[in-house]
């Protein structure tokens, strides 16, 4: 189907022939960190300046099978695509920048282009469409975070537009719809995910459509190059799950929820571009 399951920080797979990737190096004479195992003469390494995120999205994996089947269920039959980096996160994290993500080690390269040509493959099957970018976070909020490549602050002031999002393709074919609706209204995701359980808070929905003082992500590599936001007919949305509704007691009951709710924002918005073969519609 039209729809793309991305996984990049679930992976717990830890070969040896690839160095963990720790903090990068500091270049004072460029104000900038050197991604390099072996600091180049005039840097050096510096864990505050040149931090790398390492940590691993726990269940994540477990969570993108689980919705995938339950799509799958409502649907009759389609079954979106689903993309996993099965490395840890310390070895290589498939949401940076290639050097950042790499450390230029090739072993580590190798696997983040094949990760970044799947997603390439996958879309070149869609002539539009969408793809949930799925991530764990372990913020106080305990929220699930929706992420379209609008900043915090944007989303604070209620000044934005979803033509410069992730989602600005949807956002251009819906012309009746405002950037507020689409994003944080009644044909939000987060509206329909917080319509299968009021414990499912999000954040932007119809009751927090800004994260205010509060923890959140906007949309990292992926959501950014993938998505519409540059260009392009695939739309994208970064998930960052709170670890409560990743762990084993909740987690069925989730991503039953999480399937209805993509749904039912597929068929309100996508469903209704005529344009567009979308499946399934």
């Amino acid at each position: 189907m039209n729809l793309i399951l991305s996984v990049p920080h679930g992976g717990s797979l830890e070969p040896k022939d690839i160095p963990d990737r720790e903090a990068a190096c500091w270049d004072a004479k460029t104000s900038s960190c050197i991604f390099s195992h072996d600091c180049p003469p005039g840097s050096i390494k510096n864990a505050l300046k040149c931090k790398v995120s390492t940590k691993q999205d726990r269940y994540t994996i477990e969570v993108a099978e689980a919705l995938a089947e339950e799509i799958n269920k409502i649907t009759d039959g389609f079954f979106p695509h689903i993309i996993i980096n099965h490395l840890q996160r310390f070895k290589m994290d498939a949401n940076r920048e290639k050097e950042e993500a790499s450390f230029g080690i090739p072993q580590a390269e190798q696997a983040w282009e094949d990760y970044m040509g799947f997603l390439t493959i996958a879309k070149s099957q869609m002539s539009g469409g969408l793809i949930l970018d799925i991530h764990g976070q372990a913020h106080p909020e305990r929220w699930i975070e929706l992420g379209y490549t609008l900043s915090k602050t944007s989303l604070n002031s209620g000044v934005f537009s979803a033509l410069n999002s992730s989602i600005s393709h949807l956002a251009s074919q819906l012309v009746n719809v405002s950037s507020e609706i689409l994003v944080a209204g009644n044909r939000s995701l987060g509206k329909y995910i917080e319509g299968q359980n009021k414990s499912y808070v999000c954040v932007p929905s119809p009751s927090n459509p800004r994260p205010n003082n509060g923890s959140y992500y906007s949309g990292g590599y992926i959501t950014k190059t993938f998505g519409s936001w540059s260009s392009g007919t695939i739309d994208a949305i970064q998930l960052e799950l709170p670890q409560w509704v990743r762990a084993a007691e909740e987690r069925h009951r989730f991503c039953k929820a999480l399937a209805r709710a993509v749904m039912k924002f597929w068929q309100t918005n996508y469903c209704s571009q005529q344009k567009h073969k979308l499946l399934p519609c």
